[in-house]
């Protein structure tokens, strides 16, 4: 089944099996981090997963976002799938934090005053990540780091990373400096400045980086900061069977600097979406360029193969976003609905062969999120080639609306129960995204009505299901019923739902099982809801507990042990 010319399986998943867990970042709570979720807590969560026998922790993709606009949240409509958000670094484990220096002493005493750990309490403690908060106060720090690090010991380091970077990185900085300073005019993104200064290799924009290199040198700083820091976690992830499980978007933002850094790479006057159907009956628009089929592969690949080498350095595993966009991308003129959109083929050969090989170069396997409209052959095509399936719970049905049996899953696959764009277990049962839609009013009131009958069906066809499999017995399936019509508002009341829906798929023989630490937690809330903006506050959700209170909780150990009995005990039916 896998041949030299597939994508690389690790040894662990060529003939046996694994499991996991999937985080968000920003959405993980420390009493230590600046009110989001840093790599020194994924660090922490890494060290947990460790110990409970976890092979794998992924989480939302880390690609870089809005420097001058935080609150551009959504990590799957990045400014750059080539570098990171240095939003995650941890302020206080860069190494110039500790050095001792009058500019580093000053800096301590500020983060240790009333005043400043006042207000990182405050942040701390909001349910929802205030990103232009968290920023400012990371960014000031940041740039006094920097500062620090321009006389300090590591400039060899640095200047090493800066030279590995190329002309990649060097662009991402200039374009970053430009965007920080144009923002401050009203001017956002590449499409909105100066003509002369569209042009990313304008002498214009030469003679702007050369006169403030230092602010251009301080971006790639970041850079550098993060990636050392997320190099930690892979390092600490090394004693897992797999590793991190990174995540690459589909696409990045019309204005960011990857289209600006090579606007003929991509397709300007369209954007990509989904076609109606019964998930969202008014189709998609996801607002983002679709690359050019040639651009893809009229370098030989170079760019492509470099945007997986980036995201794989740090990576056991990656994921790509709707992955049948090597086949074929669902594009929509601007202007136009989602309904007056069409299919246009990829060069799938050619992507798949690249893929494949930067695979086997970096160690990484290679997961492709292949749900919605999936093209009829397509996931046998993944599967020769050893790129697993994402096989969703929730979406596995029958033709009769009823759930698949655990033995009706590909081996090479990896199963999960629901999706960031979809709520938890537990919301999901109690219909707590149709509240949502009900409450902002952007669906009617007969549908929501209609939906909450259908999901009532699909809880009872589920719950019978996890009887049917030997997951619950009779009692348990009538306490469920119970908890989930008298809506009880105690997460831990749905854990033997959440629980039992874990074990059935770890009875699948689908290679990976990852457990989403938000059905482990119990929470209700998605953390997108799509097609929404102002409505609801997407990714900026945190968990309810911190990750001092996870490490030690027996309820989250309970469902690890009962995953691993299941994936590692070889009990799949």
């Amino acid at each position: 089944m896998i041949s030299p010319g597939t994508a690389y399986v690790p040894p662990v998943l060529r003939h046996g099996r694994s499991w996991g867990f999937a985080v968000n970042l920003y959405a993980l709570r420390s009493q230590r981090n600046w009110g989001i979720g840093d790599f020194t807590d994924l660090r922490t969560f890494v060290d947990f997963a460790a110990r409970v026998g976890a092979g794998l922790v992924g989480t939302n993709p880390l690609h870089a976002l809005r420097y001058e606009e935080p609150e551009a949240a959504s990590p799957y409509a990045p400014t750059s799938r080539y570098f990171r958000n240095p939003i995650y670094i941890d302020v206080e484990a860069v190494s110039e934090f500790a050095t001792d220096t009058p500019r580093a002493a000053a800096l301590r005493a500020r983060i240790a005053s009333p005043a400043f750990a006042a207000k990182l309490r405050d942040l701390r403690d909001a349910p929802i990540v205030k990103y232009a908060e968290v920023a400012r106060l990371k960014w000031e720090a940041l740039e006094e780091l920097y500062a620090i690090n321009r006389s300090g010991p590591r400039g060899g380091a640095f200047a090493a990373y800066v030279e590995q970077g190329g002309e990649r990185l060097e662009r991402f900085a200039v374009y970053e400096t430009l965007a920080e300073h144009f923002a401050r005019e009203g001017l956002h993104g590449w499409l909105e400045w100066p003509a002369e200064f569209a042009d990313a290799g304008s002498t214009a924009v030469k003679t702007w980086a050369a006169r403030r290199r230092r602010r251009v040198d301080y971006f790639k700083f970041l850079q550098w900061v993060a990636d050392v820091q997320l190099q930690a976690v892979a390092t600490a992830a090394e004693r897992l069977e797999v590793g991190l499980y990174l995540d690459v978007a589909v696409g990045v933002e019309t204005g960011g600097a990857d289209v600006w850094y090579d606007p003929r790479a991509y397709v300007l006057e369209e954007t990509v979406g989904a076609p109606p159907d019964p998930f969202g009956p008014l189709g998609q628009n996801w607002g983002l360029p679709p690359p050019s089929p040639q651009g893809l592969v009229g370098d030989g690949g170079a760019a492509f193969s470099d945007l997986l080498a980036r995201n794989m350095a740090h990576a056991g595993a990656l994921r790509l976003d709707h992955v049948m966009a090597l086949m074929r991308l669902f594009r929509i003129p601007r202007g136009l609905t989602p309904a007056e959109g069409a299919y246009v083929a990829y060069p799938l050969d050619e992507l798949l062969a690249l893929a494949s090989a930067q695979s086997v170069l970096s160690r990484c396997l290679i997961v492709g999120e292949d749900l919605g409209n999936v093209p009829d052959g397509f996931r046998e095509r993944m599967e020769r080639q050893a790129i697993f399936s994402y096989r969703v719970l929730l979406f596995e049905r029958e033709s009769d609306g009823s759930f698949k049996a655990p033995e009706r899953y590909p081996a090479l696959s990896l199963a999960t129960a629901t999706t960031h764009d979809m709520p938890p277990l537990a919301g999901w049962a109690v219909g707590r995204d149709l509240d949502i839609w009900e409450h902002t009013g952007l669906m009617t009131s007969d549908w929501t009505a209609e939906a909450r009958a259908t999901r009532r069906v699909d809880v009872s066809r589920l719950v019978y299901a996890l009887g049917h499999f030997g997951e619950l017995d009779v009692a348990a399936s009538e306490t469920i019923h119970r908890t989930v019509d008298a809506r009880v508002p105690d997460p831990a009341a749905y854990d033997p739902f959440v629980r039992a829906a874990y074990r059935f798929l770890g009875r699948t023989p689908s290679r990976l099982v990852v457990v989403a630490l938000d059905d482990a937690l119990g929470e209700f809330d998605q953390v997108n809801l799509p097609g929404t903006f102002f409505e609801y506050p997407n990714w900026r959700r945190k968990n309810r507990l911190d990750i001092e209170s996870i490490v030690v909780d027996e309820r989250i150990a309970t469902l690890a042990a009962e995953v691993s009995e299941r994936v590692k005990g070889g009990n799949s039916s």
